[in-house]
């Protein structure tokens, strides 16, 4: 029998249409890595008298994967759709056009529509998938060098010694890279538009954090968790940049206590007429935090601490906008 060797552990995705049913995992990953792992909630009981247990009882036993890998205009709107909300893409020249448009913008005050996966991970060997996969953190570190993701899934128990999908089909990979990135600051979010891009902003973290939890209720029917429910999210931001004029202005900003809008966007090739590969996170930010002065690259430097606040004029907190050649998940 041959060994499951490492190497060959691929992972493919299906969208449900209902969470936590299965579906065949037809898509196929090439930049992003799911890493799954068993988790039990197992009490054992030692009678008095005795020295070692004499039973094992599982309570709970769920999925939790790691999420990583390089970022990319296609792939990047799978875990955003999971982690933020689940939008329906524009085709951006009706009937005949090879673009897309993808906005995401989780609601303010009510909940969201998510997307849950199918994610398939093994090889003819042997294989196993998890269903109800959700994202419940997502990461994105930039630097001139690369644009990384990160973050991590949960999903219902285990099921081993499956079949995989064949023939998935690949998603669309197009690199989103470092040199193609610019960031912007404003006092409003209209603001952002005519806004100049910094000269010296030298890194940029985003993470979101505590999205969604798993719901457990006794009920024998319920393998894993019954549902998953939202909860009080984490929207937060690091902006590395030199200690010079622009990079100290935030410091009047965090002092009096008022929101500043921030535009992180990538731009690429162009798909069609105008339309171009586009990656753009808008945010309405409150400075809560600075970081030691330190060096970097030979500048004096400091970091930015920033947490996403809901803007009333706005009418939101965050809006990403992707354009890629990806009609739907």
């Amino acid at each position: 029998m041959p060994e499951r060797a490492s190497i060959f552990q691929t992972v493919q995705a299906g969208l449900e249409s209902t969470p936590g049913t299965g579906v065949a995992a037809n898509k196929l990953f090439g930049g992003l890595s799911i890493e799954p792992a068993v988790k039990a909630n197992v009490k054992t009981f030692r009678p008095m008298g005795t020295k070692f247990p004499t039973m094992a009882a599982l309570g709970k036993e769920w999925v939790e994967a790691k999420v990583s890998g390089m970022a990319s205009y296609g792939e990047i709107v799978y875990p955003l759709a999971s982690v933020l909300n689940k939008p329906t893409p524009t085709r951006n020249i009706p009937s005949t056009g090879l673009s897309y448009t993808w906005v995401f913008s989780p609601s303010y005050n009510s909940a969201d529509s998510v997307a849950t996966y199918t994610i398939e991970q093994g090889s003819s060997v042997r294989a196993h998938k998890f269903v109800n996969a959700l994202m419940t953190a997502f990461s994105l570190a930039a630097t001139r060098d690369d644009v990384t993701l990160g973050g991590s899934m949960i999903g219902k128990a285990l099921q081993d010694a499956i079949t995989m999908t064949s023939t998935p089909t690949a998603i669309e990979l197009v690199p989103i890279l470092g040199n193609q990135a610019s960031l912007y600051l404003a006092d409003t979010a209209a603001g952002l538009a005519g806004a100049s891009a910094l000269d010296r902003a030298l890194s940029f973290n985003w993470d979101v954090s505590d999205r969604f939890g798993p719901l457990w209720a006794l009920n024998a029917a319920q393998t894993s968790f019954a549902a998953t429910v939202e909860r009080e999210p984490k929207l937060t931001c690091k902006m590395k940049m030199e200690a010079d004029a622009a990079g100290m202005a935030l410091l009047s900003t965090l002092r009096a206590g008022s929101t500043k809008f921030l535009r992180a966007k990538w731009e690429g090739a162009t798909i069609e007429t105008t339309y171009k590969y586009l990656f753009q996170v808008d945010m309405a930010l409150k400075v809560t935090g600075i970081s030691d002065f330190s060096d970097e690259d030979g500048v004096f430097a400091l970091e930015w601490e920033m947490t996403d606040a809901y803007d009333a004029t706005w009418g939101k907190a965050l809006e990403v906008t992707v354009v890629n050649q990806v009609a739907a998940l």
